[in-house]
């Protein structure tokens, strides 16, 4: 009798918890995606690409999960809301996206040691509370017959939608922005080196 209790108790304890884990939310999982410029500037690289050589990020944001920023010194990370991939490594990738979009190369293209060379150190990349995105990044332009090119860019970006469904659409959005500035400081760039 008490074998057939404890194999009755067994039973029902793996039922409980197999409907626990059938119960349980999902886990999502998100990317950044690349964002079209509004206009498609004319001869803004002079023929000379520019190829996003590396990108860092604060170790804080180096996960998986999403983090948000909710005060000053409090984070939150959603356990069940990931990324699909390094964060870094999205970052970079759309950032190169971005940038080919908005600084075009010769179509012949140009050999390697003629690129032009970006590192960008991500300072900040969050979502607050709301889901409206804060990013601040430092970036070196390294050209190959020109001084570097450097800046410091802060980026505010209102919230697109419910979090933390929206952030990554809104974190994209905001690599968009850079990527915006960067490329005008490039045309600077060009137009005070063509000055005789």
């Amino acid at each position: 009798m008490s074998s057939r209790i404890s194999c009755w108790l067994s039973t029902s304890a793996l039922c409980l918890l197999c409907s626990a884990c059938a119960s349980s939310p999902p886990t999502r999982y998100y990317t950044l995606n690349e964002i079209a410029p509004d206009s498609r500037p004319a001869s803004v690289a002079q023929g000379v690409p520019v190829r996003v050589d590396r990108v860092t990020i604060p170790s804080e944001l180096d996960r998986a999960q999403l983090v948000q920023r909710m005060d000053a010194n409090r984070l939150q990370i959603a356990e069940l809301n990931r990324w699909a991939a390094p964060l870094d490594e999205m970052v970079r990738r759309v950032l190169s996206i971005d940038l080919a979009a908005r600084v075009p190369a010769s179509p012949v293209g140009e050999p390697r040691d003629q690129q032009r060379s970006l590192s960008v150190d991500v300072l900040e990349f969050y979502g607050d509370a709301g889901c409206a995105v804060t990013l601040r990044a430092a970036w070196v332009l390294k050209q190959p017959h020109a001084d570097n090119v450097q800046a410091t860019e802060k980026v505010d970006v209102p919230a697109g939608g419910a979090c933390p469904a929206a952030l990554a659409a809104t974190m994209s959005r905001a690599l968009g922005q850079l990527s915006e500035r960067i490329a005008a400081r490039i045309a600077d760039s060009n137009r005070a080196s063509q000055v005789p």
